[in-house]
């Protein structure tokens, strides 16, 4: 099952382990079948068969405990920080606990796997959070630390969490950069294909179109074929994305709405809230005309573009409202900090300069702690154009 997994076979580490579940089960307490139990959550989770990685995990973690050995501690509540981050989503307090406990089981246990992978779950709920601080320093000590073990899987992974958070800082530059230096020391297939799928939506972003639609087609052809679904869903807002610079508008907007929708459906709401995020912003280019279209271009959009210019402010406040009532959002993070920026952008288009400022004031002071990005750039422009 370790193998499968970072191999990403996610089909056939879900067959396998189907076949074999009822025998595993009569191992009753025992160290062999926590590690069985973690991969094959993570396999549900990846598949996105969420419900099922949940069951699965409920009784993975009492079992380690009865147990108490360091190792299956680590390898359960690595688990359970996962499950967390993508399906069933904690309050930072309880998050809190989970990280000092798994960080402890994992330091008292000399098995590198779990060493690198509690590093990397952590960092991702971290992320999932807006703590983009906390996200960056659980990154760097997870290379620091594979450094100390010798072990080059660290380092990486460490780089590929890097790139995810330069390419939600809007810093897509960077994000490539470390998407390519990932890829370069990648020891293992699923280390590798999460550094391209960034390095791909960067390549979008930076509307190198042609260069990024080739690599993220192979990407998504792979990921169907080995069931690696939940690899998809960075890609499929971007895309979305894409196909709006691209002046496919109508065609961008309705498949932002549909992730939104099949996210919802399927229990991940942080991914349908980033692409909220996503719809939010190309209203807000729509209504803040940001970007001159040629005139092609211009008449085969007019219809979604009139319709986008009278409801946009209605429509981005609900996105936002949706986002900014999300629980797990840490109200000093990131995700908070660019729903600010949006609506103060909004009302500087729409002349109301006191709400304006409002708003990207405090979108200044939550993102200014996490150093200078184009992001942070845009939120200055926007108050000293203010005045």
């Amino acid at each position: 099952t370790s193998l499968l997994n970072m191999s990403l076979q996610i089909k056939v580490t879900i067959d396998v382990l189907q076949r074999f579940l009822t025998r595993i089960d009569r191992l009753k307490d025992d160290p062999r079948a926590i590690l069985i139990r973690h991969h094959y959550v993570f396999a549900l989770l990846w598949n996105t068969r969420y419900r099922e990685a949940v069951a699965m995990q409920q009784g993975t973690l009492p079992m380690a405990d009865r147990l108490g050995d360091s190792r299956s501690k680590a390898y359960a509540l690595a688990s359970e920080i996962l499950v967390s981050t993508i399906a069933a989503p904690k309050p930072l307090n309880e998050f809190e606990t989970l990280k000092q406990e798994a960080i402890k089981a994992t330091s008292d246990s000399n098995d590198a796997y779990i060493q690198n992978w509690t590093r990397f779950v952590v960092a991702w709920e971290e992320f999932h959070h807006g703590r983009i601080m906390n996200a960056r320093d659980s990154a760097r000590e997870l290379m620091q630390v594979g450094r100390a073990l010798d072990d080059p899987r660290s380092t990486g992974l460490g780089l590929s969490l890097l790139a995810s958070i330069a390419l939600v800082s809007d810093s897509y530059l960077d994000a490539l950069e470390y998407s390519e230096q990932s890829i370069a020391v990648a020891v293992t297939p699923l280390d590798r294909e999460t550094a391209v799928n960034i390095k791909g939506c960067a390549l979008l972003l930076l509307r190198r179109t042609e260069d990024g639609l080739e690599l993220l087609c192979k990407f998504r052809a792979r990921c169907f074929a080995d069931g690696d679904l939940l690899s998809l869903i960075t890609s499929d807002g971007i895309i979305g994305v894409s196909e709006v610079i691209r002046g496919n508008i109508r065609y961008g907007i309705r498949m932002l709405e549909e992730a939104i929708s099949k996210r919802e459906k399927e229990g991940y709401q942080a991914a349908a809230d980033w692409y909220r995020l996503f719809l939010s912003e190309v209203y807000l280019q729509i209504v803040g005309r940001s970007e001159k279209l040629p005139l092609p271009a211009l008449l085969r959009n007019l219809p979604i573009l009139l319709v986008v210019m009278v409801t946009a402010s209605s429509r981005i406040r609900a996105l936002l409202m949706r986002v900014l009532e999300n629980p797990r959002y840490d109200p000093a993070g990131h995700f908070v900090g660019r729903s600010q920026m949006i609506l103060g952008l909004l009302y500087k288009a729409k002349k109301k300069r006191a709400l304006a400022v409002q708003h990207l004031t405090e979108a200044k002071r939550i993102e200014s702690e996490f150093g200078p990005t184009p992001m942070l750039a845009r939120i200055d422009a926007a108050l000293a154009a203010l005045g």
